[in-house]
């Protein structure tokens, strides 16, 4: 685990990680309690606090599961813009959730794949083994079958996101032109 690495540095891009991930869950949980308090429907807020326990998960095994490919994808801010960026989607998309179900799918798809990308994304140090699934497993063979299906939920995420967005913008297209109608 990076055994000759700058432990003060380490901290800080730890801290930080777990900092941003915090303070956008409390964000869009409060907007979340607020929008359900103001019209009645739970369903956004229960999805929300899904979304922020699933975001709690993938940042618990990134700080415990650290090494040099975490680190550097933390360096480049991978994790931090891909985690905002799975929160604000998702927020916006579970306004619409009730009135598709393939939105619906989507959305919990992304889920998923959010988080066993996060979960089975292996790591390794300057020395032994890979590791993988906050550091209990270690294993070069197991750590190479979960890097493979890790990057398959990476992309799957990113797809599922991008879907999120297209059927959101179908649903509101829809909504305008039933408004317009009328």
């Amino acid at each position: 685990m990076l055994a000759n690495f700058n432990t003060t540095l380490l901290l800080v891009l730890c801290l930080s990680i777990l900092l941003i991930g915090v303070i956008t869950g409390i964000v869009i949980l409060i907007k979340s309690i607020i929008s359900s308090r103001k019209n009645g429907n739970n369903t956004k807020l229960k999805y929300t606090l899904i979304s922020v326990l699933f975001v709690i998960i993938a940042i618990v095994s990134w700080v415990l599961n650290m090494g040099w490919l975490r680190f550097i994808m933390t360096f480049l801010a991978v994790p931090i813009i891909h985690t905002i960026a799975f929160m604000i989607i998702n927020n916006f998309s579970l306004s619409y959730v009730d009135k598709s179900v393939k939105l619906k799918r989507y959305v919990i798809l992304s889920y998923i794949t959010y988080l066993l990308g996060y979960i089975l994304l292996p790591d390794g140090g300057d020395v032994g083994p890979m590791y993988v699934f906050f550091g209990l497993i270690h294993n070069d063979i197991v750590a190479s079958i979960l890097y493979n299906i890790s990057s398959i939920a990476f992309i799957g995420n990113i797809v599922l996101l991008i879907l999120q967005i297209v059927e959101r913008k179908k649903i509101k297209k829809e909504n305008n032109n039933l408004s317009n109608i009328k």
